[in-house]
């Protein structure tokens, strides 16, 4: 095999590895979240939620947010599996959320 065409054939595995890695990427950062926190006190009440969104183009790795808020890792598998229009309700020491995948 002359140089070229090992060079043609590292650049080409080089290359497919780049796409692969750019690939995984853009789906984690694709996926959006609407949560809704509603914290435990003495009385539950719907008027003491917070709902936001959580959209993880503005994190560096996939489930960051929830790794922060002190998911357990079997949820954070969980909700990295949960599809479109899927919810899950997480409960928490102090709180309780509420997920659903909207992108």
């Amino acid at each position: 095999m002359n140089l070229f065409n090992k060079m043609a054939t590292l650049l080409s595995r080089n290359w497919k590895n780049f796409t692969l890695l750019c690939s995984q990427t853009q789906l984690f950062q694709d996926r959006v979240w609407i949560v809704s926190v509603q914290q435990k006190t003495g009385q539950k009440s719907n008027l003491f939620n917070d709902t936001f969104v959580v959209s993880e183009d503005g994190f560096d790795k996939p489930m960051q947010w929830m790794e922060k808020q002190g998911y357990l890792p079997e949820i954070i598998n969980d909700v990295d599996n949960m599809q479109r229009s899927q919810a899950i309700k997480i409960e928490l020491e102090d709180s309780s959320h509420s997920l659903m995948r909207v992108k």
